[in-house]
């Protein structure tokens, strides 16, 4: 149940990602678009793996990987972050269970 309250946390809008995310709304070159998927995929990598030490936690193995990809895939699929991280966040918790 704590892997699923930090994953809740973790897959969250930053003031850093909003500019990057705006330009999903744009059609965007296939290698531009590889590029955002890496940075998005970092940025969310990052902000997991901050939460889960922050709470003192270690993340199960495999989660962090396939949370911040799902959050890439919708992203791409939706261009909405907030869909994205609530897609994501309940396959995580469905995941963990």
């Amino acid at each position: 149940m704590a892997a699923t309250t930090a994953t809740l946390i973790a897959v969250r809008p930053s003031n850093l990602l909003a500019p990057l995310l705006a330009t999903f709304a744009m059609a965007v070159p296939a290698q531009a678009q590889s590029m955002l998927d890496q940075i998005i995929l970092q940025k969310c990598s990052a902000a997991m793996q901050a939460d889960f030490s922050k709470a003192g936690q270690t993340p199960p193995a495999g989660l962090v990987q396939q949370t911040c990809s799902c959050v890439v895939q919708q992203m791409q699929a939706t261009h909405n972050l907030d869909l994205a991280k609530t897609v994501c966040s309940q396959q995580a918790g469905a995941s963990s269970s």
